[in-house]
């Protein structure tokens, strides 16, 4: 009976004793107007759930940060990419226009040469000679006449 005794008194001096801190990091739960034999800093129980998920929360909080970050370099990239398909498109058109209006004056200046072609040069060099000869007949002749006056 007297070892019964001692096993009680001495589990109701360690649950009934004031709190005491222990090794840093740790906390103690006070009942509200308890007392305790140590400077303390007190926490209710939202404060303390804070205090333990809060090395979670800033993991999960820098992990949306890093996804949000990716997300949009992604979407920066895209956007880039799409800007330069725009600019590849537009210069293409162009390039294409450009081509076709050189073609489209390469092919008049072949008929205009094809139309200068036509001309048959032995009769444009009979014509020459024959109209220079008349010319030079007629000048003649009305040198003739006002000398013979």
């Amino acid at each position: 009976m007297l070892s019964r005794a001692a096993i009680l008194l001495g589990l109701a001096c360690i649950l009934c004793s004031p709190a005491q801190a222990q090794d840093a990091g740790r906390f103690t739960l006070v009942p509200s107007g308890g007392v305790v034999s140590f400077e303390a800093t007190c926490f209710d129980v939202q404060a303390t759930a804070r205090l333990l998920t809060w090395k979670e929360f800033v993991e999960q909080e820098q992990q949306k940060l890093c996804e949000f970050q990716k997300e949009r370099f992604a979407l920066d990239t895209n956007l880039i990419i799409e800007n330069l398909e725009i600019t590849l498109d537009e210069t293409k058109v162009r390039y294409q226009i450009e081509i076709s209006t050189r073609d489209k004056e390469l092919e008049e200046l072949r008929g205009i040469i094809k139309k200068n072609r036509k001309v048959n040069m032995p009769a444009v060099i009979i014509s020459s000679v024959v109209g220079g000869i008349a010319i030079g007949f007629g000048g003649a002749y009305a040198i003739d006449q006002l000398l013979d006056k």
